[in-house]
């Protein structure tokens, strides 16, 4: 049996010797080197389409993320949870400036995200769904901040709190800040 085993061992060995010094295996070599190359080549033209010089990561990204979505999520979580704590209370103008202040937060990300506008409601205006997940929520949220901020006589229930912060952690959570 071991003779057997060393037989086919050496008869594979031997083949494959033969091919890799065979005209097949040569040509094959020759044709993935030019593929390289050509893939090589492909990278850096696109690289310097896509302007290197530039911020490195709109480059990667494709976007400008600011650090606090890219990889200084703990700063801007312990900013999240120190506005998050006003919800603890039971007083309603605690809400209302804990929802300003969410509305802040997400507004100066998405500002240094670079979306055009004078103001959240422009920039919200000027994204489209397939750019930021929950675009449609952000837009609710802000409405219940302008009517905080526009009628003094709005009243916030302790749910409408809750499903506003909601849509601000939902953008966070898309952007894994949250869990």
């Amino acid at each position: 049996m071991d003779g057997f085993i060393n037989s086919f061992l050496l008869e594979v060995v031997a083949l494959a010797e033969a091919f890799y010094t065979s005209l097949t295996f040569s040509v094959l070599k020759f044709f993935l080197e030019v593929l390289i190359v050509v893939m090589f080549i492909d990278l850096v033209l696109m690289l310097k389409q896509r302007g290197l010089g530039g911020d490195m990561r709109d480059t990667l990204v494709g976007m400008n993320i600011p650090p606090e979505l890219a990889h200084k999520k703990n700063k801007l979580r312990a900013k999240w949870a120190k506005v998050k704590t006003k919800l603890k209370s039971e007083n309603e103008s605690d809400h209302k400036v804990a929802i300003i202040e969410a509305d802040n937060i997400i507004d100066d990300l998405i500002a240094r995200m670079g979306y055009a506008g004078e103001n959240m409601g422009e920039r919200l205006s000027n994204i489209t769904p397939g750019q930021i997940e929950n675009i449609e929520d952000l837009r609710k949220a802000h409405e219940i901040r302008n009517r905080i901020i526009h009628d003094e006589s709005f009243v916030l229930t302790k749910e409408e709190t809750q499903r506003v912060f909601g849509y601000y952690e939902d953008f966070l959570r898309f952007f894994m800040v949250l869990d």
